[in-house]
């Protein structure tokens, strides 16, 4: 295998998950993997109908009932001396399709644990933030850490120490109604599915503030909650070892939420409960629409 996607990381992906077999908002995917390819100077020399055509050809053969999770890579193919690139270059596509393994409705209806790894596991610093490149090593490790603590996600912090987002995630919290994230200038992947709870919170008149988050935010949030095109929006229920919404303060000035039969605080909370049932209709009337981009439905 010379490929340099395989030998350097020297390469570009993005997932798209199905909705009754379709491919689900496919036009941003391939927008933000043709983004990444120009960032890092990889040529994608195809055009969208002929990328959509593979991927719609996948699909006629896919077993009917079933979703999957496609993912499309762009390496800069074989060739280079050494570290050197190609010249000419020779780009090469690989379409994967695999098939979706939903997450269980406990983690829905109770939430997940995530995890902070140690401050050695930042983001990779190397390529930027909004590149979804194959250099993921970082992301890995910091993963394998937390899942040693057994949280289910971990998060990664930014070069501000900040939390950016998690190791396949965007990251949200609820603080007093309002709805925070981190922007995209602060070293965070331009998430589809970020986009649309962003204009899901927006139609449901939910006040949006995106700015860095860092420890003291998460851990006096009243929610928290992460999202991506497999997870969909997921509730969280522990940071590290502690419920997400217990705070040292009398019980009357907390915000609602429900408790299990020993008292301990229950995932989601209201704002989350919300937008995980906006964006599962979001997602039916978008399929149902075949929108390939998010501004065929929500213009800007």
């Amino acid at each position: 295998m010379t490929d340099r996607g395989f030998l350097f990381a020297d390469s570009v992906y993005d997932t798209v998950r199905t909705y009754g077999r379709q491919p689900f908002l496919l036009g941003d995917h391939l927008d933000r993997l043709r983004r990444s390819a120009a960032e890092l100077g990889i040529l994608v020399p195809w055009a969208d109908d002929e990328l959509i055509s593979v991927v719609v050809s996948l699909m006629k053969s896919w077993p009917e009932g079933a979703e999957s999770s496609i993912r499309l890579i762009v390496t800069r193919g074989d060739g280079g001396h050494g570290l050197a690139p190609p010249d000419p270059p020779c780009p090469r596509l690989v379409v994967l399709a695999r098939p979706l393994e939903p997450l269980a409705s406990r983690m829905y209806e109770r939430g997940v644990r995530i995890g902070r790894p140690p401050e050695e596991l930042a983001k990779e610093s190397s390529v930027p933030a909004h590149v979804k490149s194959g250099s993921y090593l970082s992301n890995v490790l910091a993963l394998r850490s937390v899942r040693e603590q057994g949280a289910f996600e971990g998060l990664l912090r930014g070069a501000d120490n900040s939390w950016a987002e998690a190791t396949t995630s965007n990251l949200f919290l609820v603080k007093d109604g309002v709805l925070l994230t981190p922007g995209i200038e602060d070293q965070i992947l331009p998430g589809i599915t970020r986009a649309l709870v962003l204009s899901l919170a927006a139609q449901a008149k939910l006040e949006v503030v995106e700015r860095p988050l860092f420890d003291t935010d998460l851990e006096e949030a009243d929610e928290l909650f992460l999202t991506s095109s497999l997870k969909e929006v997921l509730p969280v229920s522990h940071l590290d070892n502690r419920p997400v919404g217990a705070r040292d303060e009398p019980a009357s000035r907390r915000p609602e939420r429900s408790t299990n039969s020993q008292g301990s605080l229950v995932a989601p909370g209201p704002v989350t409960r919300k937008l995980l049932g906006l964006y599962r209709r979001a997602t039916k009337r978008l399929s149902a629409a075949a929108a390939l981009r998010l501004r065929d439905v929500f213009p800007e």
